[in-house]
């Protein structure tokens, strides 16, 4: 007999389930819960650590299944496997079951059956519920019945026998079975109409997982396997079914991105075994995708009403479809793939082109409103029908409706396929050239987030013999694309030649040329002939009443002044630049105006202000309908930057989420993972960062941000560790890379990184752990730390003086200053006074910019600087403060460094009542005394490791603790471990 199934990862998404079938087991009592859902929603695995949890809790547990055996299954069978199951494991038991309930006979090993008369149907089943009670007076009984949709009707029989009646004792049966497979006929539905009214009985129905809870279970699942833009899909096909997610899930790790031949063929089994109009009718259902309108599904596929209305009868009996208010549904959509991939060939090229005729037909007859939608239908079947010269004027239409409609993504899906299909074929017949489709898609590209793929688009097209005001049209897109990405190139030059062939006629394009030269002018450095650019675009855009062209040029202006300094006026200008847009209802530049002053506010070291402009523009995106707008998106990082810089690490986690936006994965997306590895690295999290240096690298050499924030992670975490060749390796591979890109030899953040490398070269020299695998601990590095040390304060020569350097970069100037001190100083004999001085003035520097991590990092160092001079007041008044900023931010690895080593003072735990902890805190709390890791935890509590590590933080938190030694040691003074 097989052992009782056991989890191999912790379980996701069923948090609520469980919990209410704990609830009724530790009840005491007696209960029966019918447990409906899908296949593979995860019946099983719920009721797998079901069984855990009631074992653990020393109740006895009772598993059978059904199994689908048609008509020819002996009956009670999952009965006959729960007792053979309990007679392989407690023979002596059963053998008195025998004795004292000889009807139970049948249910029982040959060996210990007792003789009984004649066959007594009503005497077997009071005696299976008697041996049931009588099991249940030593110890609470769980029964788990599964797969009750293929019981025998003599097992339905005594389930309604037994659920009509009181068990004797606390005896909790739990039937389950797929709710998917009860057609109208099945045996079942009526059964389970009935015991649902009983007493005592309580329904309860597994719903799919949420889109979260699948992400989850993939990342569980292939924790080193890294699926960049494929877990979207595997999220959106498997609809919340934890089963289908897997096997798409291993399908993809095979690299096969289609459905697997197993899943296929499970899921076309109900189908299989339908008649034949059916099957014609899911047949043409599926050519539609997930889901039909009935008149369409009606036109399309020809057939007789009586005939489409008994296919469908068929269909909703068998849930393959499901109702919905305007037609039919496929209950699952890779129900929908499974069906439409048997097809022949053929049969999909009939399909696809009976439903554009169909559609073709519906948008001849429809207006307003209900055309919405056909376009894009048609060239989605027309395409699909190799009917090639529809789909390019259908996808064009579509493309402008989805523009229309605020929808840039979808409209830039439509005009790219328009687009493929004319150069694949250029003499089709088309509404519009090639040049203006690709125009619109560089567009809309630009409007969805994406400037470098629309960048790229443009840069392919051929526009040799193009007038000059189509010249100037393409030089204006192209300039749009590249002022929002990282690109080294200046646009100026182009634009002023296309302003050149167009002098002499004032147009709208003529001015958003002066525009956007002015803008191009202004990433050159080039401040006064940004100036000059911008006035020439203003006046012309008055004259030609062009708004949104004068609110990009004044904001290029407000722009300039902050760069003179001047920037109250450029704030008031911005203001004004919001309200005019707002007014008009231009988005784009009510965004870069909101996005600007931003900029403006770092600009003058108001980084929480900066913060909060940020955050605010990203939710005035949302409510316009514009989260995908670059300016939307930058200020959605931007916001997430501060927010990590500035202690606001709630606001961080908000702004990094963007699982519901849709935004493609891309080198402007990159910069939010790059700060999320920040995010990581400040939270202690080293495993987060070091696993996603990879997948970030590629995008290192378009997005500055993404080599600065998340490589300079990754150098940080990595020089934490110890490993300091991997840090130096990394920090050199950063700053040659913008060297090479960017030809950029100087750079503030290089005063950072600088910093950061050169302390930890100086806790490595302190510590004498430079590189202890190899044996290399005593190696010198002076050189290394010299050479960093004059890149810092060479980039702070290149200012008039330090003072116009920006408060975060002098702050980072006095932390190198002070490293270098310390590694000078080794550690060895008494710390010089102006290494204090140095740590002193860096700490009130990054305390001055609202930079509370980085404001605790520095202090601990001070601590212990200070405790090594001798002055323990002192430097106990520095970690106590360190301690404070990490415990409030959940800096973890701050609070590990304030206990750790004896030149950091250790801070006494505050005195006072115990702190109140959850039922699970208290849980995690007693083996973190035991000494588990955060993986034996997981594992030991059915959790996610990363569940884990979230209690643990919070019980350190709540303790006022350094370290999980220390949580067990203040739990046990205060009494949290009981006995």
């Amino acid at each position: 007999m097989p052992a009782f199934p056991v989890a191999d990862q912790p379980l996701v998404g069923r948090d609520a389930d469980l919990a209410e079938l704990v609830e009724r087991l530790e009840a005491g009592t007696s209960s029966v819960v019918l447990l409906g859902g899908d296949a593979g929603v995860g019946k099983t695995r719920l009721l797998t650590e079901l069984t855990a949890r009631a074992q653990e809790s020393g109740a006895l547990v009772l598993l059978g299944h059904c199994l689908d055996l048609g008509d020819s299954g002996a009956p009670y069978l999952p009965l006959v496997e729960m007792f053979t199951r309990l007679h392989h494991d407690e023979p002596e038991r059963v053998a008195e079951l025998a004795q004292a309930y000889p009807r139970l006979a049948p249910l029982l090993p040959e060996s210990v059956r007792a003789e009984t008369s004649a066959a007594d149907p009503a005497g077997f089943f009071t005696e299976v519920l008697a041996a049931l009670g009588a099991l249940a007076t030593e110890r609470p009984v769980l029964v788990l019945l599964e797969d009750a949709h293929w019981a025998d009707r003599s097992t339905r029989e005594l389930l309604t026998f037994l659920l009509s009646r009181r068990f004797v004792g606390p005896v909790q049966l739990v039937v389950s079975y797929r709710a998917d497979d009860l057609h109208r006929r099945h045996p079942l539905r009526r059964n389970l109409a009935e015991w649902a009214r009983l007493p005592g009985v309580h329904r309860q129905t597994l719903a799919p997982l949420a889109d979260d809870d699948i992400r989850a279970l993939l990342g569980l699942l292939a924790p080193d396997q890294p699926l960049p833009g494929k877990t979207a899909e595997i999220v959106r096909r498997a609809a919340g079914n934890p089963f289908f997610a897997e096997e798409l899930l291993a399908a993809q790790c095979l690299g096969d991105s289609g459905l697997p031949d197993d899943l296929a063929d499970l899921l076309l089994v109900r189908v299989d075994a339908l008649g034949d109009d059916a099957r014609e009718v899911v047949r043409v259902a599926s050519a539609a995708g997930r889901a039909v309108d009935h008149e369409l599904l009606a036109r399309a596929s020809g057939l007789e009403p009586t005939v489409l209305d008994a296919g469908l009868r068929a269909l909703l009996d068998a849930q393959v479809l499901t109702a919905t208010s305007s037609g039919f549904a496929f209950r699952h959509a890779l129900l929908a793939d499974a069906v439409y991939d048997d097809l022949l060939p053929g049969e999909r090229l009939r399909l696809h082109g009976a439903y554009v005729d169909a559609l073709q037909e519906a948008e001849a007859s429809a207006s307003g409103d209900a055309r919405q939608g056909l376009a894009a239908a048609i060239a989605r079947h027309a395409r699909a029908a190799g009917r090639r010269d529809v789909a390019v004027t259908a996808a064009v239409q579509a493309g402008d409706e989805a523009a229309a409609a605020s929808g840039p993504a979808d409209a830039a899906q439509l005009y790219q396929h328009a687009l493929e299909l004319v150069l694949a074929d250029p003499g089709l017949p088309t509404p519009l050239s090639p040049f203006e489709i690709t125009l619109r898609a560089a567009s809309a590209l630009v409007d969805s987030g994406d400037p470098y793929r629309a960048f790229d688009l443009l840069s392919d097209l051929d526009a040799s013999g193009s007038s000059a005001l189509d010249q100037g049209r393409l030089a204006l897109c192209l300039a749009e694309a590249h002022l929002l990405t990282d690109a080294p190139e200046s646009m100026a030059p182009r634009l002023q030649s296309a302003i050149e062939a167009l002098a002499g006629e004032p147009s709208a394009v003529l001015a958003s040329l002066h525009a956007k030269r002015a803008r191009a002018l202004f990433d050159d450095d080039d401040f006064e002939g940004s100036a000059q650019a911008a006035d020439e675009a203003t006046q012309l855009a008055r004259e030609l009443q062009l708004p949104s062209v004068t609110a990009d040029a004044l904001t290029t202006l407000a722009r300039l002044d902050s760069i003179a300094g001047l920037g109250e006026r450029s704030l008031e200008r911005l203001d004004e630049v919001v309200r005019q847009a707002a007014a008009t209802g231009d988005v784009e530049a009510e965004l870069r105006a909101r996005h600007q002053r931003h900029r403006v506010l770092a600009r003058l070291d108001d980084h929480v202000g900066a913060r909060d402009e940020a955050a605010a523009a990203v939710r005035r995106a949302g409510e316009l309908g514009s989260a995908t707008n670059w300016f939307a998106l930058d200020c959605r990082i931007l916001a997430a930057l501060f927010a990590v810089l500035t202690g606001d690490w709630r606001l961080a986690d908000e702004m990094l989420d963007v699982r519901r936006l849709g935004v493609r994965e891309s080198p402007t997306t990159a910069p939010l993972t790059a700060i999320d590895m920040a995010l990581a690295a400040a939270r202690g999290e080293r495993e987060t960062v070091l696993d996603r240096v990879e997948t970030i690298r590629p995008a290192w050499e378009r997005e500055m941000m993404v080599s600065m924030h998340g490589g300079g992670a990754a150098i940080d975490v990595l020089g934490r560790d110890g490993d300091i060749e991997a840090m130096l390796e990394l920090h050199d591979e950063v700053v040659g890379t913008v060297r090479r890109v960017w030809h950029m030899r100087s750079f503030d953040a290089r005063i950072r990184l600088s910093a950061v490398v050169i302390g930890h070269l100086a806790t490595a020299r302190i510590d004498q752990r430079d590189d202890r695998r190899r044996g290399d601990r005593q190696r010198d590095r002076s050189d290394v730390v010299a050479e960093l040390a004059a890149t810092a304060e060479d980039v702070a020569a290149l200012r008039a003086d330090e003072s116009s350097l920006g408060l975060e970069s002098r702050a980072w100037l006095a932390r190198a200053r002070a490293e270098r001190l310390r590694h000078d100083w080794g550690g060895q004999g008494a710390p010089p006074p102006e290494l204090v001085e140095r740590l002193r003035e860096s700490a009130e520097l990054f305390t001055e910019a609202s930079f509370p991590y980085e404001q605790a990092r520095v202090r601990v160092l001070l601590a212990e600087v200070l405790a090594a001079a001798g002055d323990q007041p002192g430097a106990r008044a520095e970690a106590a403060t360190a301690r404070d900023l990490a415990l409030e931010l959940g800096a973890r690895g701050v609070l590990e460094r304030v206990g750790h080593r004896g030149k950091a003072p250790r801070v006494p735990a505050g005195a006072g009542s115990a702190p109140e902890l959850t039922p699970r805190e208290r849980e995690v709390l007693a083996l973190v005394a035991r000494g588990h890791t955060n993986g034996e935890i997981a594992k030991e509590l059915f959790i996610s490791t990363k569940t884990a590590s979230v209690h643990v933080s919070n019980i350190l938190a709540k303790l006022g603790a350094a370290t999980r030694t220390e949580a067990a040691t203040l739990a046990t003074k205060q009494g949290l471990l009981g006995e």
